[in-house]
C-alpha cells in the first residue's frame, strides 16, 4: 500500500487572513457605531438638552375650530367719565341708579342744604369778626398817629414802629376778608346748585356710595358714566394666550345671536395689568380658557363700523386671518411652511409631544394673502410651531406661551465635533479601541468603497426616498449647519 505524506499547513498565512478578517469586522463596527452617532445619538443628545419649543394649533392658526380663538366680549362706550363729589360736603340723595341712561343736564346727586345752611351760617360769622377786627386795627392805628404828633422827637421813632405793625395787621386782615368771602361767595353758588348734573350722554356704569379702591390701588370716582356715542369692545385673554394678540391686528366681531351677523375692528390696546375679577371666565375670558386658573388681561377693540350694535351688547371677538368666506379646506400662512429639493414640510408635535419634521402635502398658493393650501399631512388638532434654523427633531414642545424660551437663548444644540477619521489622533470615545491609530486610509480599499457586509453606504437617490416615506425629508440637521430653505 503506498503512503502519501501530509501537505503542509502554512500557519502564518492562517494567521494573516485571520488577523485581516478580526480587522475588517473591527473597522464595519466601527463605522456602524460611528453611523449611529451621526444620524441618531447625537441629535438624541442634544434633543434631551434643547429648551422646550412653542407650538400653537392648526385651528387657531388658520381660524379653523373657532373654540380656540373666539373671546368673548362687551361692547361699550370708547370714553368713560369720572364723576367726584366734594368731599367737604355730603350726599344726601342720589337720583340715578346704575344701568340709567342720562343726558347732558340730568341730575345725578343732590347734597345736604342743610348742612351747608350752617356752614354758610359760620363763613358769616367769621367773616363778620374778620371785619370787626378790620376796624379794631383802624382806630388803634389813629390813635397811635394822633399821640404821634403830640410826642417828643425821641418818642417819634417808637410811634412810627407801632404805626407801621398796625398797617401790617390791617393789611393782613384784609386778604384773609377776601379769602373768607370768596368761600363764602363758593358755598351761597353750591347752596343755590345742590343738584350736581350729568356734562355727558350715556349709561350710569357704577355708583360708589363708600370708597372703593380698584386692582391697582387707585381711588374709583363716586359715579361713572359709559358715554354715548363712539363704541369699542371690550374683551379679556388668560395669560397664556396673551401673545396670540397685538395691538394693530385685525379682528372680526360677531354677533351671539346671528352668526352672519359681523363687525371689523383692530385690537388697539392690550392691558399690562390683570383684571380686578380673576373668574370672570363667563363674560370676557376666552372660550378655550376656561377651566384653566391663570390671569385675564383686558384688551379692547376699535370697531370701524357701528351699525346694529347696542351699548353692552355681548358679542364674540375673532382674529381676521383674511381668509375669504368662499375658501374651502386648510389654508396656512406660508411663513410655517419650510421647503427643499425633497418637498415640504412644517415642524410638529408628534404623539409624544415631541419636536418633528412633518411632510405636508401643498396645493394652491395665494400669493396675495401669503397663504397655502395643505392638502395632506396636517389636521385642525395637530400643533406647530413657527420655524427655525436651531430647531432639533425629539426635543420638547410646550404649549404654555409664557414659557416660551427662543432657540439658542440659552442650551444651544450640539455641534458635530467634526471627527476626522484619518485622523491619527482622534479620541472619541468608544471608538478609540477599534479605530487604528494610523487612521483608516490603509483600511479601505483604493476606490474608497466598503465590503459588502451591510455597512456599505445607500446608494444615491433610494437613501433620501427612505428618509422621506418616513417623515425625515431632509437629512442634514440644523445643529450640523444644514440650511432649511424656504
Amino acid at each position: 500500500m503506498e503512503k502519501h505524506s501530509a501537505k503542509p499547513v502554512n500557519k502564518t498565512a492562517d494567521k494573516k487572513r485571520a488577523g485581516l478578517i478580526a480587522a475588517a469586522c473591527v473597522l464595519a463596527l466601527g463605522l456602524i457605531a460611528l453611523g449611529v452617532w451621526n444620524f441618531w445619538l447625537k441629535d438624541y443628545l442634544a434633543a434631551g438638552k434643547a429648551d422646550p419649543v412653542y407650538v400653537n394649533s392648526v385651528a387657531s392658526i388658520t381660524g379653523m375650530g373657532n373654540t380656540e380663538t373666539r373671546y368673548s366680549g362687551l361692547v361699550e362706550p370708547q370714553q368713560v367719565m369720572k364723576v367726584n363729589k366734594d368731599e367737604s360736603r355730603t350726599v344726601a340723595e342720589v337720583l340715578v341708579k346704575e344701568g340709567d341712561q342720562v343726558s347732558v343736564g340730568t341730575p345725578l346727586f343732590r347734597y345736604d342744604t342743610e348742612e351747608m345752611v350752617l356752614t354758610i351760617r359760620q363763613a358769616e360769622l367769621e367773616l363778620e369778626g374778620i371785619g370787626n377786627q378790620i376796624s379794631t386795627l383802624q382806630d388803634s392805628k389813629k390813635t397811635l398817629e394822633a399821640e404821634k404828633a403830640k410826642a417828643s422827637s425821641d418818642e417819634q421813632y417808637n410811634y412810627t414802629v407801632q404805626i407801621q405793625s398796625a398797617e401790617f395787621s390791617i393789611k393782613e386782615a384784609e386778604y384773609n376778608r377776601s379769602v373768607k368771602q370768596a368761600e363764602l361767595d363758593k358755598l351761597k353758588a353750591s347752596q343755590e346748585n345742590a343738584d350736581v348734573l350729568s356734562e355727558a350722554e350715556g349709561v350710569i356704569q357704577e355708583i360708589n356710595l363708600t370708597p372703593a379702591t380698584d386692582s391697582t390701588g387707585q381711588q374709583k370716582p363716586f359715579m361713572s358714566i359709559l358715554s354715548s356715542g363712539e363704541y369699542r369692545v371690550k374683551g379679556s385673554i388668560s395669560e397664556q394666550n396673551i401673545g396670540m394678540l397685538q395691538v394693530g391686528q385685525a379682528v372680526v366681531i360677531r354677533s351671539r345671536v346671528d352668526p352672519s351677523a359681523t363687525w371689523s375692528g383692530t385690537v388697539d390696546s392690550i392691558g399690562s395689568e390683570p383684571t380686578e375679577d380673576q373668574n370672570q371666565n363667563m363674560y370676557y375670558g376666552g372660550m378655550g380658557d376656561q377651566g384653566q386658573q391663570a390671569s385675564k388681561y383686558n384688551f379692547y377693540v376699535v370697531l370701524s363700523n357701528l351699525e346694529g350694535l347696542m351699548l353692552g351688547q355681548h358679542v364674540y371677538i375673532e382674529p381676521n386671518l383674511g381668509v375669504s368666506s368662499s375658501r374651502t379646506g386648510m389654508w396656512l400662512p406660508a411663513i410655517y411652511v419650510v421647503s427643499s429639493d425633497r418637498g415640504s414640510y412644517v415642524w410638529a408635535r408628534d404623539e409624544n409631544e415631541k419636536l418633528e419634521k412633518r411632510p405636508v402635502m401643498l396645493g394652491e398658493f395665494d400669493q396675495g394673502e401669503d397663504l397655502y393650501q395643505i392638502v395632506d399631512g396636517l389636521e385642525p388638532g395637530d400643533y406647530i410651531a413657527y420655524p427655525s434654523e436651531d430647531y432639533i427633531e425629539g426635543g420638547p414642545t410646550t404649549t404654555d406661551a409664557s414659557a416660551m424660551a427662543l432657540p439658542g437663548e440659552d442650551d444651544m444644540p450640539m455641534e458635530d465635533p467634526g471627527m476626522d477619521l484619518a485622523d491619527p489622533g482622534m479620541t472619541d470615545p468608544g471608538l478609540t479601541d477599534i479605530v487604528p491609530e494610523d487612521g483608516l486610509e490603509d483600511a479601505l480599499p483604493d476606490d474608497g468603497t466598503l465590503p459588502d457586509d451591510g455597512t456599505a453606504s445607500v446608494p444615491e437617490g433610494e437613501g433620501d426616498a427612505g428618509l422621506y416615506e418616513s417623515g425625515l425629508d431632509d437629512v442634514s440637521n440644523p445643529a450640523d449647519g444644514g440650511v432649511m430653505a424656504r
